[in-house]
């Protein structure tokens, strides 16, 4: 009995016992499908974060590649948003460059007279961003949406920008002058003395000058480019030839460059007891991005042409007895990379920061001095002698004035004083090849500023090298015998084509043509940007036809042109003599267009150097 009762309560004090148990295990259960939820929960929200993240990345790669599209000059501003409205939006004055990407005024569409106080308190717009390029949204000013339809910012994707200038170039310009008349006095290459009957002279001389950190500010400042001074011995003398000059400024500060400004010194028949007038081949001049803009104040100088040939447009003054200063305006020097800040913003208030340097272009300056350039001598060593035929057709025009700007280069280049005669007297009507066309500007010798790349064969080699990597890339080269059927994009001025041999352009295009053979100009063309011919046999023409280049065209032939060739020219190397022959036809107008040389540019100019993560 004893142990029933102890029994009993055993099992009474076990009462409950699988009730716990069933709690505690359905805690563990609870516990456990809380921590279930909350990482899938979590999960989700990890991948919804590196979704929006991932989305924020793209749209600040967005934004580079919309500020690289805008630098490739490839936006027309809207008229409302001209820089200069007094001029077309296709004017170069209202074209994008470097220095009017940094510039506030012209970068954005904000008055800079509004940036003042605080940097917190000033407008979004105070800050260089490509407003004026670029469509911000009207609401959320501070960024440039992507995607059509309502922005919102907890679900949409949009980036914003900021430019700088990673180099620093700044605002201070250094450079020096010196000078030649081509026709001058025995050792003494910047004085010509004229003398007359009587014991009477003319002395014509220029003095050089250098400028030493010139501060240029925001716009540009006035400077002087040295001095022409004119002495007279009564009763005078006459100057009974025009008389080439040149006056070459070399820059050294902020970076290297060159810029030749030519001219005459003119005749003074009929009044040899008084100074002479002086005429600028242009009043203005492009110095690696700087603007030169002849501007003194003496002799009541005036923009007008002369009668040829050749037919010579300038800036014509009197001169002044004793000293006349040469006088320009300088625009601040344009740099050569810009760095790029681009904030990309996803849903869920994400945003990512990159950060790019975009240089100008691969070449630093695939350009040439004259519309047409010839690059050689006279005569090589493999018997080629020059060739100039510039066609005997009335309506055949070579001009050196730019379409795009007033600047008015070389309309033919050569690198020594013998082509230059035999070119001048082929434009001048002479024998053996009568000219019957028009010549805007002054065939000069433009060995004083050849771009790098055009200094040597070897580094010409180089060039056309990476013109062929790209051509090769775009699937735009063509192997000798092999003829293109298109030739770029003659409006838009884009495009290359690489011709590994002979070849022959008619129809229309544009870009960067290059040519490592002979180039046969047939029938009808039109073409718009940069032609460079390396090959031997040079550039003929072939039936009849009207053609018109607007850009450059480069003749520079040397041995082993041909890629397919695969020989690098030797340190050594020369030019070979080149050759330049219309004769065989038809009617032929080339032209300088800065616009279409910076067209063409675009496959090889305001490139990528890399890409950061901030």
């Amino acid at each position: 009995m004893k142990q029933e009762i102890e029994k009993t309560v055993k099992n009474s004090d076990e009462r409950g016992a699988a009730m716990v148990m069933a709690l505690l295990v359905s805690f563990l259960l609870l516990v456990a499908s809380a921590g279930l939820l909350l990482e899938s929960s979590t999960n989700s929200m990890n991948v919804t974060d590196a979704t929006a993240e991932q989305q924020a990345y793209n749209a600040a790669e967005s934004g580079i590649q919309s500020a690289v599209h805008v630098l490739r000059d490839n936006i027309t501003l809207a008229d409302a948003d001209r820089i200069d409205p007094t001029k077309p939006a296709t004017d170069k004055a209202n074209r994008i460059d470097f220095r009017k990407a940094l510039k506030i005024e012209t970068s954005n569409r904000i008055d800079p007279s509004l940036c003042t106080g605080p940097p917190d308190s000033q407008p979004v717009d105070c800050t260089p961003r490509l407003s004026r390029w670029l469509d911000y949204h009207d609401t959320e000013v501070d960024r440039v949406a992507i995607g059509s339809g309502t922005y919102d910012r907890r679900t949409g994707h949009a980036y914003s920008l900021s430019i700088s200038d990673p180099d620093n170039t700044g605002n201070v310009v250094t450079f020096s002058t010196t000078g030649r008349l081509y026709d001058s006095d025995d050792g003494v290459p910047t004085r010509k003395t004229y003398t007359g009957s009587g014991g009477g002279s003319v002395t014509v001389q220029y003095n050089p000058i250098n400028v030493t950190n010139l501060n240029v500010g925001d716009t540009s400042a006035i400077t002087s480019l040295g001095t022409f001074n004119v002495a007279i011995t009564s009763p005078g003398a006459p100057i009974e030839a025009f008389n080439r000059f040149e006056i070459i400024v070399t820059m050294t500060r902020p970076y290297y460059a060159v810029r030749v400004i030519r001219g005459y010194i003119e005749t003074n028949s009929g009044a040899i007891g008084a100074p002479p007038k002086i005429i600028f081949d242009a009043q203005t001049h492009t110095l690696s991005g700087s603007q030169l803009t002849l501007d003194f104040d003496w002799g009541s100088p005036i923009n007008q042409s002369i009668i040829g040939p050749p037919q010579r447009y300038g800036y014509e003054a009197d001169m002044n007895i004793g000293d006349s200063n040469v006088r320009a305006q300088i625009t601040s020097p344009e740099p050569k990379r810009l760095l790029i800040k681009s904030t990309g913003y996803g849903p869920r208030g994400s945003f990512k920061e990159l950060e790019a340097i975009i240089q100008k272009d691969f070449f630093d300056g695939l350009t040439a001095p004259a519309t047409l350039t010839l690059v050689g001598p006279d005569a090589d060593a493999n018997g080629g002698t020059f060739t100039f035929n510039p066609g005997s057709s009335s309506v055949t025009v070579y001009s050196g004035a730019d379409t795009a700007s007033t600047d008015i280069i070389p309309p033919i280049g050569t690198i020594n004083q013998e082509n230059l005669e035999e070119v001048e007297d082929s434009v001048d009507g002479l024998p053996p090849h009568p000219f019957n066309g028009t010549v805007i500007g002054s065939p000069s010798d433009v060995s004083g500023e050849m771009p790098y790349w055009l200094t040597s064969p070897l580094h010409l080699d180089a060039a056309v090298r990476s013109l062929y990597a790209v051509a090769n890339a775009s699937g735009r080269y063509f192997p000798s015998g092999t003829q293109p059927t298109t030739f770029g994009d003659n409006t838009t001025a884009q495009g290359i084509t690489f011709c590994d041999g002979n070849c022959e352009l008619s129809g229309n295009g544009g870009g960067i043509m290059v040519v490592t053979g002979t180039l046969t100009l047939r029938g009808n063309f039109n073409f718009n940007g940069l032609i460079v011919v390396t090959g031997a046999g040079g550039v003929t023409r072939s039936g009849g036809g009207n053609g018109t280049i607007q850009g450059n065209m480069v003749l520079a032939p040397y041995e082993n042109s041909p890629i397919a060739d695969n020989i690098t020219p030797t340190a050594d190397a020369e030019f070979l003599a080149p050759s330049y022959d219309l004769s065989g036809g038809g009617n032929s107008t080339i032209v300088y267009n800065s616009n279409s040389v910076s067209g063409g540019l675009i496959a090889v100019s305001n490139f990528v150097l890399g890409v950061a993560e901030k």
